[in-house]
């Protein structure tokens, strides 16, 4: 018995050329002979998974998005209080600190500790009284410290005292009488920014191409069909449009340096270029965790752990890790892994079998965990990472999971907090007045076509036998409280 593969006649051709005529059809293979069969066969659907963000954003309608006047924006932040400050010197010839009731001292990073009050170690048991603020250093700030213990040989271990480790500041004790004051810290609000950014799509076409009819048939975003060429040019166009803003707020990275400036110019005018910040980045800068080959529970708990013990004031959260098709998988596998090395893999035979006879199905997936403060943890997919530019760059480049098969980008995970605070939503598109969507058409002797939709009013001349659609747009991201948001991935 011979077996056959489906046969590639011919593949889908690009055409680059950056304009549309007949001979461009001619390129794309539409006017081939007789064909069997007259409907195009989407083999790689419609496209119509792919705009996550731009869905939990433009397309919450008002809550979603916010119109500014400028291109830059800011908005004030306050952070929960800060208790902890960074060793930044300690004098390591001394290798006993604090033996026999000695005082020590040590440099932080910053003003932040207060004479009198207490310190706890990294260990989370050695304590330390701070008994003089020794003032500004070249480190930092130096403090006196003297260990609180009775016991004449305690001392301080010296890993403790290495550069980078943290110490948390305990209540301040003092003597029964004749004590003195001492300070106290206050926070003030912070200010965060971020920026617009400006795309711009042309489409043009010249001779006929407005009124040619093909032999195949193309759906129509009314859910007909249609003969005419250019309504299936114009979806492509569209959709090309609709993937790169969406691809845009995932990937964009906001390039004005500390001084304000920005170093991407404009060739043709010398103009500086903005960039906005992009869900990626906000969610890496905020918390960043890496897994190997295999994801396990006690990293899924210690990476959602060391976020929300960020902030306890919030009570029980709805976590949502929107991640590929890869990350679902390894979310359900460190769930089963766990389950079996605790002996409850058994019991969850009957849930992973289901019908009778001969429609028995097979397939039960862990989606949700829940913490023991009562988080609940949620995997959802997001196709993005599975179907995105990046992924599919990712194939083709060889960047291959290699148990699941599927693109490296397609195991990971953001957590994005769509909650709404005060009554604004976190997330937020942000557009400029005036430009949030402007199309514009150069019109020359080649037809408008009625796809374009655009009033005669908002035409422009030229003399060459050639029209073009213009299309520019402004875009950013805005998140107001990116603490309790992270990004997970694997990284081999």
């Amino acid at each position: 018995m011979a077996y056959y593969k489906m046969r590639e006649i011919s593949r889908g051709e690009y055409d680059d050329r950056g304009y549309s005529n007949e001979e461009s059809i001619a390129n794309l293979q539409l006017t081939q002979p007789e064909d069997i069969n007259g409907f195009i066969t989407y083999n790689f659907g419609m496209d119509d998974d792919r705009f996550p963000l731009t869905f939990m954003t433009e397309g919450q309608g008002k809550n979603g998005v916010k119109d500014i006047k400028t291109v830059q924006w800011t908005w004030k932040t306050m952070g929960r209080m800060k208790f902890t400050d960074m060793v930044t010197y300690f004098n390591t010839a001394n290798t006993t600190p604090g033996k026999g009731g000695a005082e020590f001292e040590v440099h932080f990073s910053t003003h932040w500790f207060i004479e009198q009050f207490g310190l706890v170690a990294p260990d989370g048991q050695t304590q330390i009284r701070i008994q003089k603020d020794l003032g500004e250093s070249p480190y930092g700030y130096a403090y006196l410290l003297k260990l609180t213990s009775p016991n004449p040989d305690a001392f301080v271990d010296p890993r403790w005292l290495a550069k980078g480790m943290y110490w948390s500041m305990s209540a301040p004790t003092v003597s029964e009488s004749y004590s003195k004051g001492n300070r106290s810290n206050v926070m003030g609000p912070g200010r965060m920014t971020s920026q617009l950014e400006f795309q711009r799509y042309s489409k043009e076409i010249a001779g006929n191409l407005a009124n040619v009819v093909t032999k195949y048939e193309f759906k129509t975003k009314e859910g007909g069909t249609s003969n005419l060429w250019i309504n299936e040019e114009m979806r492509q166009f569209h959709l090309m449009m609709r993937v790169m803003n969406e691809e845009r707020l995932w990937l964009a990275e906001y390039n004005r340096n500390v001084n304000g400036e920005i170093a991407l110019k404009d060739r043709d005018n010398g103009k500086p270029i903005p960039h906005t910040s992009g869900m990626l980045e906000i969610c890496r800068e905020s918390n960043y965790d890496t897994y190997g080959e295999y994801l396990t529970l006690a990293k899924i708990k210690r990476t959602i752990g060391d976020v929300l013990e960020r902030d306890t004031d919030t009570g029980k959260m709805n976590i949502v890790l929107m991640g590929g098709k890869g990350f679902l998988e390894d979310f359900d596998e460190a769930m089963k892994m766990d389950a079996k090395e605790n002996g409850f893999l058994t019991p969850l035979g009957e849930k992973e079998i289901q019908g009778s006879g001969y429609g028995l199905e097979y397939g039960a997936y862990f989606r949700t965990y829940k913490t023991v403060e009562g988080h609940t943890i949620t995997a959802k997919h997001c196709a993005f990472f599975d179907k995105g530019t990046i992924a599919e760059a990712a194939k083709q480049n060889g960047m291959i999971h290699p148990r699941s098969g599927y693109p490296i980008t397609s195991h990971q995970a953001c957590f994005i907090d769509f909650s709404t605070y005060e009554g604004s939503q976190n997330v937020r598109l942000v557009r400029q007045q005036g430009q949030i969507y402007k199309a514009k058409v150069l019109k020359g002797m080649t037809d408008i076509p009625a796809s374009w939709g655009v009033a005669d009013t908002n035409y422009i001349s030229t003399e060459i036998d050639m029209s073009r659609y213009e299309i520019k747009s402004s875009l950013g991201l805005q998140v107001n409280n990116s603490t309790k948001m992270f990004l997970l991935k694997c990284v081999l």
